[in-house]
């Protein structure tokens, strides 16, 4: 197995890091490489995507695994500019994050590219791909995106959210937006309140079953059966797992994998091979 460490700039100079697991299997699929985002404040190093390059390559896919933008809760951004990493980052950045990776793929000849995701990966490829990173995106693999639709998070969350979500607001207000805060919903994670306020908008602007009616491309959504439905459960991976369903959007494939959690403990082999076998059954036109 070959893998090469990458590098790229995107337009707005931040540098971002990657691997690319060369196909070395006989190849099936019409695909020829897979671009794909880590789950929020992650890197392209988590295990769970190591075994998923491996798993493409095999199987004669390329794979990139990249960082965004979000890598890491806090990060360096910009030379000499401000902080960056996932507490400051906003959804609208994957589109330039996946055209710099986009630029690579074009360079390595690979002209039927798919895009995909973990977690907030998983929203990020399909907002990308529904607002112009890129017209060569043949394909779009989203596995267990949130719903980041504001009146469904304040329906799971109540007051609880409502409130985190008017004090971010009253930072920006007051001109303090890189103020960080940890509001343990709609998980636990840390955001500035000018990227809490943007990625939970009331005008839904992030909606992951909004912009998968607009992929206009093969898209494939996966959840873990554990996410959706018992201590597990995660409000926001349900909702939009129940969206998804209800639209029966036709370009959509909707699959879950019974006993899997969000992350996929045990249960990765299955992934892989979900994932791998929708990418073969993709045809040329």
């Amino acid at each position: 197995m070959q893998v090469e460490l990458e590098q790229v700039t995107t337009d707005d100079g931040i540098l971002l890091s990657g691997a690319f697991f060369k196909a070395w299997g006989e190849r099936f699929s019409s695909i020829d490489a897979l671009v794909f985002f880590h789950g929020d404040g992650g890197h392209f190093y988590h295990p769970l995507y190591l075994g998923l390059g491996e798993a493409l390559a095999a199987r004669g896919i390329n794979c990139l695994l990249a960082n965004r933008r979000g890598h890491d809760l806090v990060a360096h951004g910009m030379e000499h500019g401000p902080l960056a990493g996932y507490a400051f980052e906003s959804v609208a950045d994957s589109v330039s994050d996946f055209r710099a990776w986009l630029q690579l793929m074009a360079a390595r000849r690979c002209e039927r590219v798919a895009i995909g995701g973990h977690s907030g990966g998983a929203v990020r490829a399909v907002y990308a791909k529904a607002n112009g990173a890129g017209s060569k995106i043949s394909a779009v693999v989203s596995i267990s995106p949130g719903e980041y639709r504001h009146e469904t998070v304040l329906e799971q969350h109540s007051d609880a959210f409502r409130e985190a979500f008017d004090c971010a607001q009253q930072d920006i207000s007051d001109g303090v937006p890189e103020t960080l805060r940890v509001p343990g919903l709609p998980w636990g994670s840390m955001w500035s309140s000018g990227a809490y306020v943007d990625c939970f908008n009331r005008d839904d602007r992030y909606s992951v079953s909004a912009h998968a009616a607009k992929t206009d491309c093969p898209t494939l959504f996966v959840f873990g059966a554990r996410e959706c439905d018992g201590p597990e459960r995660l409000p926001v991976c349900d909702a939009a797992r129940a969206r998804i369903a209800d639209a029966n959007y036709a370009h959509v494939t909707l699959e879950v994998v019974s006993n899997a959690n969000h992350g996929y403990d045990g249960e990765a082999h299955r992934l892989y091979t979900l994932v791998g076998d929708w990418l073969q059954g993709i045809g040329d036109s």
